[in-house]
């Protein structure tokens, strides 16, 4: 464990009452790995109230402590219950569940990726690395910090509820890196000549499949825009099944897991139905910004694969595709040739009852 440096994040927790009755004592470390958080805190979770979370962090450094017996460079475990003052509108997505942004970021460098919607609250909440407001969020921590943020999402989904062109996506990652570095001007913003390079190759990379995919969705639709009664849900899973065949999308994909998930959850109340946002009169444009949600997902997976010891979190204002993150428990991420591989296990909340089973069979390849 490595000693802090300027510009570390560092944490400070005080104790709402000291042992017997006495002064709360205050503990604040640097460096440590925090447990993430799993589907049922985040689905019981009230983001935009003061919010209570298990906190578990391990391979602390400790920096300064009121705690007798506790000297600064310790390595330290804390197993408490944060009951914080603070709302959480902002998610991070990291490997094996969620954390409230701000703890996401606990490790020396770790790369944020944020999606659109948390862009809007950034530039919305700071102004030269100041709170434009007196706000309680864990997103406002983040405040005259030098934090890093990787705006390739904005840039990848563009402005028009459609793939950028190349002309577009250069004039997005002007504006989100112009923006950016007026709201917090510490921040390492990683845009430049490369990384437009890097955005332009995967929205080319990835254009055919994305096609196919809006085909698919707008194919399904029609079938899917009512909640489907528990005697139909067979059938709707061919015909999921059969739609996925058709436009050339893998039965493994995201995409389709996402889709039996919205057949498979009873009245609508699927995270994944509420991410696909199918309605009446469901145009390619809707597809587009529900698939922009779940290339989210892909990317960041194969940034954890690709890149197995770097700290990087997907950070979101969308609880649905949160959701949709924890929900699937994807693990054992590797990289292999020109792709990768990793594991999924999603929660019963995804897939209640015998649905489980029934996907597992479709992942497995069998009919």
């Amino acid at each position: 464990m490595s000693d802090p440096q300027e510009g570390d994040p560092m944490f400070v927790l005080t104790e709402l009452e000291g042992p017997d009755g006495g002064p709360p004592r205050t503990i604040a470390f640097a460096n440590a790995e925090v447990q993430p958080l799993d589907f049922a805190a985040l689905r019981d979770a009230r983001l935009d109230q003061p919010i209570t979370i298990p906190l578990n962090c391990r391979n602390g450094t400790l920096v300064e402590s009121t705690v007798e017996g506790r000297v600064p460079g310790q390595v330290i475990n804390i197993a408490t219950t944060l009951d914080s003052p603070f709302t959480s509108c902002a998610i991070g997505l990291v490997k094996g569940g969620w954390l409230p942004s701000a703890f996401a970021v606990t490790r020396r460098n770790t790369t944020m990726l944020v999606d659109r919607n948390v862009v809007t609250q950034i530039v919305g909440r700071f102004e030269n690395g100041r709170r434009r407001r007196e706000q309680r969020d864990f997103l406002d921590l983040f405040a005259d910090q030098p934090i890093r943020i990787n705006p390739l999402l904005f840039v990848m989904e563009g402005n028009r509820r459609s793939t950028p062109t190349p002309t577009e996506a250069e004039g997005q990652m002007q504006e989100v890196a112009a923006k950016l570095r007026v709201a917090l001007p510490k921040a390492e913003i990683t845009v430049g000549p490369e990384h437009l390079k890097g955005a332009l190759g995967l929205i080319e990379d990835s254009r055919a499949s994305l096609e196919n995919k809006q085909r698919f969705l707008c194919h399904l639709a029609p079938l899917l825009v009512s909640p489907v009664a528990r005697a139909n849900v067979e059938a709707r899973w061919n015909d999921i099944i059969a739609a996925a065949d058709l436009h050339g999308v893998p039965r493994q994909s995201i995409t389709v897991l996402t889709a039996l998930s919205a057949v498979a959850v009873p009245n609508g109340k699927s995270p994944a139905k509420r991410l696909l946002k199918f309605r009446n009169g469901y145009t390619e444009a809707d597809a587009y910004n529900a698939l922009a949600d779940l290339r989210a997902i892909e990317l960041f997976i194969a940034m954890l694969s690709c890149f197995p010891d770097e700290a990087i979190q997907l950070c979101t204002a969308d609880k649905n595709l949160a959701l949709l993150w924890v929900g699937i428990q994807a693990s054992n991420f590797a990289r292999v040739g020109a792709g990768f591989t990793y594991d999924m296990t999603p929660v019963d909340d995804l897939f209640p009852g015998n649905t489980g089973l029934a996907w597992k069979t479709i992942l497995e390849g069998r009919d």
